[in-house]
């Protein structure tokens, strides 16, 4: 079987491990692009209709780059990107017709399949409307009335990240999976790839599965190439 060349485009230079490390290296190579700027920008296109286009603009732009890269497909791991993107028919266009995968889909599926209600925990803030909208869309186009609490870390904990202290921030992920896991009779799921690594470990734990986006994406390109 020949191996398959992803272009991975990140808002932030920690989630390259998780594709590198959770991916089968003899069926997908990766070739990433990082732009660190990201996270300031879509912060600023949710409080502006101007800028959000020019990050609209600006994203097309970096599929197009990337779709020019000899790639069978393309992953979009940061969820406000894809939020950004919507709807990503639109990114096809810019791509000449290479699969795009957001990497929230697959895990918004997995999700669906634990039953009709969750708790879904995020460490960013600012990711939360962007993937809820999208989930409640998904689970609409499957006629599913799924029931979701949203939980969210304390405020200091995804910065630990964007400073580059991921040990710290890990640590904190897995205490604050392993509280919601103790406290609700829902399944837990941790909505952003750099809450991998805490995820397993709050798994190995508890004994609790705690669905992640890297699981669902691992399936999801094994199917599709």
């Amino acid at each position: 079987m020949a191996v398959k060349r992803l272009g991975c485009l990140h808002a932030h230079h920690s989630n390259i491990r998780y594709l590198e490390e959770g991916l089968d290296r003899k069926a997908f190579s990766c070739l990433h692009f990082v732009d660190p700027g990201a996270i300031h920008w879509l912060t600023r296109a949710a409080a502006s209709e101007a800028e959000a286009r020019q990050v609209q603009t600006k994203l097309q732009g970096q599929l197009e780059w990337i779709a020019g890269c000899g790639v069978d497909a393309i992953v979009i791991t940061c969820t406000n990107y894809i939020a950004a993107l919507s709807p990503l028919e639109q990114a096809l266009e810019a791509t000449g017709g290479i699969p795009v995968i957001a990497i929230d889909e697959p895990w918004f599926d997995e999700l669906l399949k634990l039953g009709d209600e969750a708790v879904v925990a995020f460490t960013n803030p600012a990711t939360v409307k962007g993937t809820m909208d999208r989930l409640y869309a998904h689970a609409k186009l499957q006629g599913r009335a799924f029931k979701v609490q949203t939980a969210v870390s304390d405020p200091g904990c995804f910065e630990l990240l964007l400073q580059g202290q991921e040990a710290a921030y890990a640590g904190l992920v897995e205490a604050f999976l392993m509280g919601l896991i103790h406290h609700s009779a829902a399944p837990v799921a941790a909505a952003q790839l750099s809450m991998t690594d805490a995820a397993a470990r709050a798994e190995a734990s508890s004994g609790a599965w705690v669905l992640s986006p890297m699981q669902a994406l691992r399936s999801r390109l094994e199917k599709l190439l």
